[in-house]
């Protein structure tokens, strides 16, 4: 019984680090979208850790950042569609916390369809892609029209090393 015991404590040790490496790898997707015929180029998008309430069709949604090139410009740009409406307005403000550290607050655009919050690589994208190398947690505040605010979590691990494959495909 004693050597059953060990061999699965054994099995434990050695199949957790592999799970662990795995999920880390499938929270982020990249996109290579060069002959779609679409405006941006290369996608690298994450998940959300947990859902938030989508009030206009009673769902749970998992809100994606994600950063991307568009045609004929290598510069990345960031963007977190929130899967549910945020503002009729053309902006918005969003809290980003990193590490634990207090909010800052950025101004972000808003699509037409007021679900989508994003900024231009002429902002503060380059600085915030820059802290995000740095980091394993991303929080994000959004406060939408008339509603209380919404905080969501992405796990942010392996960031690095998806981005230089982003910019590879940037650069081409």
């Amino acid at each position: 019984m004693k050597i059953i015991i060990k061999i699965a404590c054994f099995l434990s040790i050695i199949t957790i680090p592999a799970i662990q490496i795995q999920s880390q790898e499938s929270l982020w997707k990249i996109y290579d979208q060069r002959n779609s015929g679409e405006n941006v180029v290369a996608l690298l998008s994450n998940t959300s850790e947990a859902s938030i309430n989508n009030l206009e069709h009673s769902e749970k949604v998992f809100p994606e950042l994600s950063l991307y090139c568009e045609e004929g410009s290598p510069n990345i740009s960031i963007k977190i569609n929130w899967k549910r409406y945020i503002s009729s307005f053309n902006k918005t403000e969003i809290g980003i916390k990193i590490d634990g550290k207090n909010y800052t607050w950025l101004s972000f655009n808003l699509d037409k369809t007021g679900q989508i919050s994003f900024q231009n690589p002429s902002t503060h994208s380059n600085e915030l892609i820059n802290k995000f190398k740095k980091i394993t947690k991303l929080a994000v505040e959004i406060e939408p029209y008339s509603e209380p605010p919404i905080n969501v979590y992405f796990n942010l691990s392996g960031f690095a090393s998806h981005l230089e494959n982003l910019k590879s495909i940037c650069s081409q």
